[in-house]
């Protein structure tokens, strides 16, 4: 059976650590915010309770006895313990600091290649939490809302801090069941063609390609959305122009098919960007380092799915 404490109060242990400490009944009282007068009656009755005398009184001083100087090592050693133990229990019952990622990108990139991969950061980050902004306007989202953007553009974005992630390449796609009636370039002709922006994509392609199309590429849908163009692909309604980061994960799980080996090296890239003049933030980084093993997991899908010859990351 444990041996039951027998202790004076708490209080009177207090005033008289605090007296002996600053070697004043008046700093002590301050420190406790009582009057000295408290602190003397407080720490007279500790002395009646022990039966020995503390402090030494003169008429403008207090002086430590040996008995005093003895009892004021140990408590002082003692309170400071306590306020450790009550300070950790504190801590212990806050919830954890949470941390927040401000990320605008472009939105296909978003949509059709990054949401898929976002469980996995999770996983390995889970104390920090990532904000996204569809948005292709890189400077006006470094001014406000975002702490990083993901640029993709034909340039590096200026005047903006930026390391390049990934360089794409262009190609057509579709869904299996049109696949089997596209042999070359030239079957094309009456086929549905779904464009993203503008014409332009399938312009560049067919150039390259020579292929005799006729005027009916420059008809069908044209979508404001990468996701939308890729969704209608899947879905049969016509071939649309890609890269490997909007159809990557279509193509691997075969629900696109890439008809023609012809593929352009595209004359735009990927780009990491944050705010010049400053250093990239620790959220920033832990981010980017976990992109970087994305992409280098996804070089070799991109080169067995969607490319003629090597071509990635620079």
């Amino acid at each position: 059976m444990k041996r039951r404490r027998n202790l004076p109060s708490l209080g009177a242990l207090r005033a008289f650590e605090a007296a002996a400490r600053h070697g004043s009944f008046k700093q002590a009282a301050d420190e406790l915010a009582v009057t000295p007068t408290s602190i003397s009656h407080q720490v007279r009755g500790l002395e009646e309770q022990l039966g020995t005398q503390l402090f030494e009184r003169f008429n403008r001083r207090v002086e430590l006895t040996p008995a005093g100087r003895a009892l004021a090592a140990s408590l002082t050693r003692a309170l400071d313990a306590m306020d450790a133990a009550v300070a950790d229990a504190r801590e212990s019952g806050k919830a954890p600091a949470e941390e927040r990622l401000v990320v605008a990108g472009n939105p296909g990139l978003l949509d059709c290649w990054l949401r898929a991969r976002l469980a996995d950061f999770r996983k390995i980050h889970p104390d920090l939490d990532l904000e996204f902004i569809s948005s292709d306007d890189t400077a006006a989202m470094l001014a406000g809302p975002a702490d990083i953007a993901l640029h993709f553009g034909s340039e590096r974005p200026s005047p903006f801090n930026s390391r390049r992630l990934w360089v794409t390449c262009d190609f057509p796609v579709c869904a299996p069941t049109l696949a089997a009636n596209l042999n070359e370039p030239a079957d094309l002709a009456g086929q549905t063609f779904l464009h993203e922006q503008s014409l332009e994509w399938w312009a560049a392609w067919l150039a390259a390609a020579q292929a005799e199309a006729g005027q009916g590429w420059r008809r069908g849908p044209v979508f404001h959305s990468s996701a939308l163009a890729i969704e209608s692909a899947v879905a049969g309604d016509g071939v649309a122009m890609a890269d490997e980061l909007l159809a990557g994960d279509h193509l691997m799980a075969g629900r696109l098919v890439k008809p023609f080996a012809l593929t352009l090296k595209s004359g735009s890239a990927l780009y990491l960007a944050w705010s010049s003049g400053s250093d990239l933030c620790d959220a920033g980084e832990r981010f980017a380092a976990w992109l970087a093993g994305q992409f280098q997991q996804f070089e070799a899908v991109a080169q067995s799915l969607c490319r003629q010859e090597p071509f990635g990351i620079g």
